[in-house]
């Protein structure tokens, strides 16, 4: 590693998700919650942690504020309407009291699932020390094409995504990106800015809020430099419960690309612009949204349907 790496590393600020169950009589759970930890802290004597507040009251973070080693932690409770919420309060909360930080390292604590046949670890160690690229994305198998990430995947963000910004799913793909919604990030602090400040934020689905607004429209390519950085495969158990967890993901994507197309499509009033020729450009864009709306709702319903059926709901 060069000196100018390890100056990149030093400068970079892991934020690591608690698990918003905790890990409460899961210790395959724990374990992983604190290798990962001590892996930030390779980059970071002091990683943060977001806690969210409602696990907290709950109890469910009994263990963990009772650690020890809970004090060697940079601990920040938050309340978050979900997971994806406490990832933009994390990545406020390191912009606003470390503007010195180059980069900052997102990983999700609740991974129980890793399987023990890959370099999962030495992976995600070579996803912490990426310090060249605008924003590094994990990216991971699931090994099952019936788990509730796969399925949500390609019935839901697969397929929405190209109804709705075909051009960003063909450039995705050939990235080539697997897991458009994945939990790891590695980004520059410069470019998160830019991308919260500038932009529409969302409460959920933030990687993939991310690419879309990452896209050039009129040059038809990326803005920033994405790398993807392989992790291996991770695995969730098939379970009838995951059914409502899945439509409910699938629901909220939907709801943030079409809004989002409709933000960036919305016809602009511009100079030389007559108010006939303006109406007439608003009634392109409604009947483009009208159709391509059409075709969202029965990609929900395929969606609803095929995933029940593989779930045994």
């Amino acid at each position: 590693m060069t000196k100018e790496n390890s100056e990149k590393i030093i400068n970079s600020k892991p934020v690591i998700i608690f698990p918003y169950r905790g890990y409460e009589n899961n210790d395959q759970c724990q374990w992983y919650f604190w290798w990962t930890v001590e892996r930030c802290k390779e980059i970071d004597p002091r990683p943060i942690v977001m806690l969210p507040r409602d696990t907290v009251i709950r109890g469910d973070a009994a263990s963990f504020v009772n650690d020890d080693r809970y004090e060697t932690l940079e601990v920040v409770q938050t309340w978050s309407v979900d997971t994806c919420q406490t990832w933009l309060a994390g990545w406020g909360y390191v912009l606003d009291n470390y503007p010195e930080a180059d980069r900052i390292i997102q990983v999700p604590g609740d991974l129980d699932y890793v399987k023990e046949d890959v370099e999962f670890y030495e992976n995600l160690k070579n996803f912490f020390e990426n310090t060249t690229s605008d924003i590094a994305i994990g990216d991971f198998g699931t090994g099952n094409k019936y788990s509730s990430k796969s399925l949500v995947d390609t019935y839901g963000s697969y397929a929405l995504l190209a109804n709705w910004f075909p051009e960003i799913s063909q450039s995705i793909r050939s990235l080539p990106l697997h897991r458009p919604r994945s939990e790891f990030l590695n980004i520059k602090t410069e470019v998160l800015r830019e991308l919260l400040i500038n932009n529409r934020n969302f409460a959920y689905e933030q990687t993939l809020n991310f690419l879309i607004k990452c896209w050039d429209f009129e040059q038809a390519k990326w803005k920033y430099h994405i790398s993807i950085s392989p992790l291996g495969s991770l695995s969730d158990n098939k379970s009838f419960r995951d059914y409502r967890s899945c439509i409910d993901q699938i629901e909220r994507i939907e709801r943030m690309l079409s809004l989002l197309w409709r933000e960036i499509k919305e016809p602009k009033k511009k100079r030389g612009i007559t108010d006939k020729m303006f109406e007439d450009q608003y009634t392109v864009f409604f009947n483009e949204y009208d159709n391509l709306r059409t075709r969202s709702k029965g990609i929900m319903e395929t969606a609803r349907i095929t995933i029940r059926a593989l779930l045994g709901a």
